[in-house]
């Protein structure tokens, strides 16, 4: 998906809450990666991709269980 400039953000806003075009870049991979859809998912697409930028990530995960860390097993026996 393309995103307009104002699409998640307003323009007027971009340097007063620090959007910038890795932001928009990421904004643009979360929908497609999570099938979201604008303007319904708009403040989740939003916070995913400030969370993202400042994890230092390119894409979003490809794997949701590798943002929450390891995962604990259980043997049953």
């Amino acid at each position: 998906m393309i995103l307009g400039i104002n699409d998640i953000v307003p323009e007027a806003l971009h340097k007063k809450v620090g959007w910038d075009i890795r932001h928009h870049f990421m904004a643009e991979k979360v929908i497609d990666r999570f099938g979201l859809q604008l303007p319904r998912d708009r403040e989740l697409i939003r916070q995913l991709a400030v969370i993202y930028v400042l994890g230092g990530l390119k894409a979003p995960p490809e794997d949701a269980q590798r943002t929450h860390g390891p995962t604990k097993t259980r043997n049953v026996s």
